[in-house]
């Protein structure tokens, strides 16, 4: 059995167990997974490091409330250094991890199943 990427404690928490929100939720996160991979690559071959600095804290959001805490915390880093136009040699790294995770994170969340309750 493989570890899990995401943990959803927080947004059960946030939406008090609210499934359809729960869904909802997870529904907006794997749909903007393709934009931010899309946008992070091209930015990235434009240099546009100030667009990747804003990019890395918007995605930083979205993957702390499907509980990434280890890429949320990397995406930090990421914003940081884009923001100063720092150790511009990691950012290939910094795009392949989010990539590879997230890619994971959604086949985990698209295989969740719920519960509905009335």
């Amino acid at each position: 059995m493989s570890a899990t990427i995401t943990n959803l404690t927080y947004l059960n928490k946030m939406t008090e167990g609210n499934t359809e929100l729960i869904q909802e939720m997870i529904g907006i996160f794997t749909s903007q997974v393709d934009m931010y991979i899309g946008e992070m690559n091209s930015l990235y071959n434009k240099k546009d490091w100030n667009g990747l600095s804003r990019l890395a804290h918007r995605a930083k959001s979205a993957v702390a409330i499907m509980g990434m805490k280890s890429l949320a915390d990397m995406l930090k880093e990421f914003e940081l250094y884009a923001k100063d136009q720092r150790n511009i040699e990691k950012y290939p790294e910094y795009i392949h991890r989010f990539t590879s995770e997230c890619s994971l994170a959604c086949e985990e969340l698209n295989s969740l199943t719920f519960k509905k309750t009335k």
